[in-house]
């Protein structure tokens, strides 16, 4: 069992007071002193208690995280980065994960608002719903936007280039000699439409016309992408590439042309975006567009430390983080292969 303030207190001698502002870093406290007694406190495996730090401080020193899918390795890794820092500055998370739906997500904030100090949040909610949020800001919530942004909030945010990944996925499609390439659109969230926008903007850029029977209704899912791509083979109009919004999609999309009997990267070519974990061990690995998850996570989680703290004002911080492209076979090409030319 570890040992308490009043342990350290009497083994140097001091009183419970300066032991506790040594161990917080206190300015008052002197290095010698302080040394002496993170020195003690390490000898006898000393414990914080939780809850008595909350009560002394009015602090729950919990932080809440709210993401829509927790079945992939995407928001496990931004999870991740949370964790890394939150633990660094003695707070812990709590987890709810709303399954895109809004209903859900607003049930998981109310669970979660009062019980911890602040919450990051990948909405679910489209802009048009946007105004719960900012009642919640406006009434002094903490909230921090991660991997989805909603336009009008004064509150910090970290994403992506969104629009920079549908532009990386198309651009690199029509390199490989497409040009007519579909996109699996997502949903009402930020990234869904902002990746559309790219796929839209390389093809303008390369003077392709943008067809709307090539844009289908889909959404963030594996079922999403398989009852998508299924539909659409039922059409026997298939473009020659694919774009997906996210690679669960994608991977949804790649199960229904497998069934079919369609050979990914040599009849039809398809870019995902999100690089999880196991893209590359597939049976043909997603090419797909990728940025940093767990810095994502580190940079939402530095902020909203920073808001529950109040040492610095970055209620209207924006971090967008550089997306990357990863060419892989499902593409047609990955590095020596011969490109895909239709």
């Amino acid at each position: 069992m570890g040992s308490t303030l009043a342990d350290i207190a009497r083994e140097l001698g001091i009183s419970k007071m300066t032991v506790s502002r040594a161990i917080n870093n206190n300015p008052l406290v002197k290095a010698e002193t302080r040394e002496l007694v993170l020195e003690v406190s390490r000898r006898l495996n000393y414990s914080p208690n939780h809850f008595a730090r909350a009560l002394a401080t009015n602090r729950s020193f919990l932080i809440g995280v709210i993401v829509p899918d927790l079945m992939h390795s995407y928001f496990a890794e931004i999870l991740h980065g949370i964790g890394e820092v939150a633990r660094s500055a003695k707070f812990q998370i709590v987890i709810g994960n709303s399954e895109e739906n809004t209903a859900g997500e607003m049930n998981e904030i109310e669970a979660l608002r009062s019980r911890t100090d602040g919450l990051i949040i990948a909405p679910s909610t489209p802009q048009a719903k946007a105004g719960s949020y900012k009642r919640m800001i406006d009434e002094g919530a903490n909230i921090v936007l991660i991997d989805r942004t909603l336009d009008g909030l004064d509150c910090p945010m970290v994403s992506t280039d969104d629009v920079e990944v549908g532009m990386l996925a198309t651009e690199h499609l029509i390199g490989l000699g497409h040009k007519r390439i579909g996109h699996l659109r997502g949903t009402t969230t930020s990234t869904s439409k902002r990746r559309l926008e790219g796929y839209k903007r390389a093809l303008e850029k390369n003077e392709i016309a943008i067809e709307k029977a090539l844009i289908r209704e889909c959404g963030l899912m594996e079922s999403d992408g398989y009852r998508a791509m299924k539909e659409w083979l039922a059409e026997d109009d298939l473009p020659t590439a694919v774009f997906a919004v996210n690679d669960p999609t994608a991977i949804g999309a790649m199960q229904a042309m497998d069934e079919a009997g369609i050979r990914i990267g040599d009849e039809i070519a398809l870019v995902g975006s999100g690089n999880i974990h196991y893209g590359d061990m597939l049976r043909v690995p997603l090419t797909t567009v990728s940025w940093s998850r767990s810095e994502m996570g580190r940079s939402a989680a530095r902020l909203l430390i920073q808001l529950i703290e109040e040492k610095s004002d970055v209620t209207g911080q924006k971090i967008i983080l550089s997306p990357t492209l990863i060419v892989r076979r499902s593409c047609g090409a990955n590095g020596h292969a011969k490109a895909f030319v239709p």
